[in-house]
């Protein structure tokens, strides 16, 4: 049977991001979602004068929003 990849609630593949090499990944900072948040459910980023959001789902999922 050939399924078909799902998208979630927004419209994205699920299951298609390629996965890092680990070249990558040892070359990329990384920090902890708890380091971002510091306790809270969500927090602002200012990005070259704009500010986004990223905030923590009920179901543990990130999402950054403008």
């Amino acid at each position: 049977m050939n399924e078909r990849p799902r998208s979630d609630a927004h419209g994205e593949v699920q299951g298609t991001a390629p996965a890092a090499t680990a070249t990558e990944s040892a070359s990329l900072p990384r920090w902890l979602s708890e380091q971002l948040l510091q306790g809270h459910r969500e927090v602002l980023i200012e990005h070259e004068g704009t500010l986004y959001r990223l905030r923590q789902t009920r179901n543990g999922k990130l999402i950054l929003n403008k």
